[in-house]
């Protein structure tokens, strides 16, 4: 840490209570909306996990979020197996030699030059991360045109080849709705089409018996009907697995927060909002050995309100209370910077660590203070002042001390000599600065400081 200069002073950098109050608010911010968002989770789990049939859908904020968890993905995965299905789509050109080897042409036709272009043009599209409708779109086209070419392939052969016509129908809907999973909307689309396509295939087909077209078109309608209901499970439980995620994440964060803002509680004094003694304790041991790494200074001041016994027997503990506050805020308003440390150290008294500071600098930051709070003053008070010539007028007593090289040095000496020369300030009339020697590394028990 290095040193500072008077140029880069930040009056409140160095305020824990700053610190504390922007992550309190930000921890109150965060947990109110984590709150909200969970609430309207549950609702969406409920719906969900009520076991009837309920629209797959969200509300325009929740379905945009899960739009952005799942929509570059799912693009991704319908792109890779599209690859798949156009391969496998061409394979069965040997399928359809073998069956009517006279229209092996126009099977070829049909299958590489019309739906393989049009399904590697649509795997192009996915590709990009369309929006959701061209991404869900698109597969109803593909298995369109799929149910297309199906009918016109089998159109007009023989009785036998007309059964393959449902049977690719079928084949058509367990691929788009199952293997590519569309939306539950959109499955309904390709379903509709393919239906309709059998029904009018089934029409017109001059071969099969009134009895023989009603089974293959039962077969093509209640086949699609129990597809459309794997599609709509599949749907609800990503629906529902995303809603879960989302759901445990909101829950780790509330978490957090509250941990934090326990964390704070417990290393921040609730009235001044500084650190407490705890966290000095902590955070001196790190500054300590910071300083020892680095052959850097680091100073350390003692601060006490003056006639504060007085002030709380006259006024009340509410006005001693008032008095600490606002000690405490002119004391982070006159550190230096976001290294600087202050802590209350118990009732009135307060402690400040200067990493990188000799004694010098330490002087003049103690001595800032005290006129700070001394022209601050003090509270209107409440009560009459029972000794005028000592007044309610706030001032504070500070000592300094300052070790240049802290190695072979207690860190305990340090906070030892600033609070002897806070007695030394106190002793030669109060509302002043005195300084201690410089610290040099001695043996800390023949010194008997044990």
């Amino acid at each position: 840490m290095p040193g500072h200069t008077k140029g880069n002073e930040n009056p409140t950098n160095g305020s824990w209570a700053c610190r504390r109050y922007s992550s309190t608010v930000e921890s109150t911010v965060v947990r109110n909306t984590a709150n909200a968002q969970e609430l309207l989770l549950d609702r969406q789990i409920a719906r969900l996990k009520a076991g009837r049939f309920v629209p797959l859908c969200f509300s325009a904020e929740l379905e945009e979020r899960f739009e952005r968890a799942v929509g570059a993905l799912r693009a991704l995965r319908m792109s890779r197996d599209g690859l798949l299905i156009i391969l496998i789509y061409n394979l069965f050109l040997i399928s359809d030699y073998q069956a009517m080897p006279q229209r092996i042409w126009l099977a070829v036709f049909l299958r590489t030059c019309v739906f393989t272009p049009i399904a590697f043009a649509i795997h192009a599209v996915l590709r990009r991360e369309p929006s959701a409708r061209v991404r869900e779109g698109s597969i109803v086209v593909l298995a369109g045109v799929a149910a297309t070419c199906a009918v016109i392939l089998y159109w007009h052969v023989s009785s036998q080849i007309s059964t393959h016509a449902s049977v690719s129908l079928m084949l058509i809907l367990l691929v788009t709705n199952i293997v590519m999973r569309p939306r539950f909307n959109y499955a309904m689309a390709s379903m509709l089409f393919c239906n309709l396509t059998s029904v009018a295939f089934l029409v017109k087909d001059p071969f099969l018996q009134p009895i023989e077209k009603m089974h293959m078109g039962g077969l093509v309608f209640w086949g699609g009907v129990f597809i459309l209901i794997a599609n709509y499970s599949l749907e609800r439980e990503e629906r529902l697995s995303y809603l879960l995620l989302r759901s445990n994440e909101l829950k780790r964060v509330e978490l957090s927060e509250a941990n934090r803002e326990l964390e704070l509680i417990s290393t921040h004094d609730p009235m001044t909002q500084l650190a407490n003694r705890s966290a000095f304790e902590k955070e001196f041991e790190v500054l300590w050995s910071h300083a020892a790494q680095t052959h850097q200074p680091i100073s350390a001041v003692m601060i006490d309100i003056d006639h504060f016994k007085i002030v709380n027997d006259t006024q009340g503990h509410l006005y001693g209370d008032e008095v600490i506050k606002r000690v405490a805020l002119l004391i982070q308003q006159a550190l230096r910077g976001k290294h600087d440390f202050a802590a209350r150290y118990g009732g009135e008294e307060f402690v400040l660590l200067l990493p990188g500071v000799s004694l010098e600098s330490a002087m003049k930051v103690a001595e800032r203070i005290r006129q700070l709070i001394k022209m601050a003053g003090s509270p209107a008070p409440s009560q009459p002042v029972p000794q005028p010539e000592i007044g309610l007028w706030t001032t504070v007593s500070c000592g300094v001390a300052s070790a240049e090289a802290v190695e072979g040095i207690d860190r305990r000496r340090l906070l030892l000599a600033a609070d002897t020369a806070l007695y030394t300030a106190k002793a030669e009339g109060r509302n002043r600065v005195c300084a201690a020697p410089l610290l040099e590394p001695v043996n800390w028990q023949h010194k008997g400081y044990e």
